[in-house]
């Protein structure tokens, strides 16, 4: 069996993520996983994906039916298993890949491969906030399957809070962070994130990751993989597509697109938008840096604190 070639990138990655013992392990036995699994469901392994830390992705055809699909190795049994049940969920509502195959005690699974499946990067154009609202009302279709056990979307929240803390320490990062007074708007950010949270009414099956690193262009609509999974607001949903993109479409424009969105609240949806934005300002990328100063800069507080 012709494994594949671990992109550096991913090898990278992994090791980041597990450390270098566990990770060099790990990729140390990825070869033989992959032709295992490649022999037992017979498929021919094209290529390995560059990007992720969480798993290994292996672009390959079904043999006996010339199908495109993708191998999804996971590091974690547990995440691959939710995966793959979130997957298999929205692939009812025509909104992710199908799952093809899967193996429980391993979290391994096969999935179809989205064509052309080059992600959705947003630019300028308002038809992609139309297309991204198109998948969120299929992400929510009624008559789904049942979701796996999910974590609440405040556990992924105060995770990126966690992590914008980390980052607006950083000493590299000192300049722009006082430029902007991210720290207040750190502090601020905490406690409009409190009131979305206590003031939740329905609670829908989230993605709580759908940004457009998660989004595959399809032949005519948008997909979705690699979700977090969680419970919660669905104005997070949206805000957290919203708040990281890197296109000359602003914050606000986008908010304008998607306010008349029937699952969304405009109040709420520009809240969650606000929490995010200061929770994913990264200095060290200045496209999307500079936008999200532009939106936190005219921010009205009196709309979040209406929440």
């Amino acid at each position: 069996m012709n494994v594949p070639t671990i992109p550096e990138r991913l090898e990278a990655a992994i090791i980041f993520l597990r450390g270098e013992e566990d990770g060099r392990a790990w990729l140390g036995a990825l070869p033989d996983q992959l032709s295992d699994y490649a022999e037992r469901w017979g498929l021919e392994l094209d290529s390995i994906a560059e990007n992720g830390a969480m798993s290994c992705c292996a672009y390959c055809t079904e043999v006996e039916t010339g199908r495109a699909a993708v191998l999804k190795i996971p590091v974690d049994l547990e995440a691959g298993n939710t995966e793959m049940r979130m997957i298999d969920r929205w692939a009812a509502g025509n909104a992710a890949p199908s799952v093809l195959r899967h193996d429980v005690d391993t979290g391994v699974f096969l999935m179809t491969r989205i064509i052309p499946g080059t992600v959705a990067w947003p630019g300028g154009d308002p038809a992609e906030s139309a297309s991204f609202a198109t998948l969120l009302s299929r992400l929510n279709a009624p008559d789904l399957p049942e979701p796996p056990v999910l974590k609440d979307i405040a556990d992924i929240a105060q995770m990126r809070m966690g992590w914008a803390r980390e980052r607006f320490d950083d000493p590299r990062f000192a300049e722009a962070v006082e430029r902007v007074d991210a720290h207040r708007h750190l502090a601020d950010a905490q406690h409009v994130l409190e009131r979305l949270l206590s003031t939740t009414e329905r609670r829908h099956v989230l993605h709580a990751d759908l940004q457009a690193k998660n989004i595959l262009q399809g032949p005519d609509l948008w997909y979705t993989i690699d979700p977090l999974g969680a419970v919660g607001d669905v104005n997070a949903e949206a805000a957290l597509w919203v708040a990281i993109q890197d296109g000359p479409r602003t914050v606000a424009e986008r908010l304008d697109d998607l306010a008349t969105h029937p699952l969304l609240t405009p109040n709420r949806l520009h809240a969650w938008t606000y929490v995010f934005a200061v929770a994913e300002y990264r200095p060290y990328l200045p496209a999307s840096g500079e936008r999200i100063e532009l939106f936190i800069s005219d921010i009205d507080q009196a709309i979040a604190d209406a929440i």
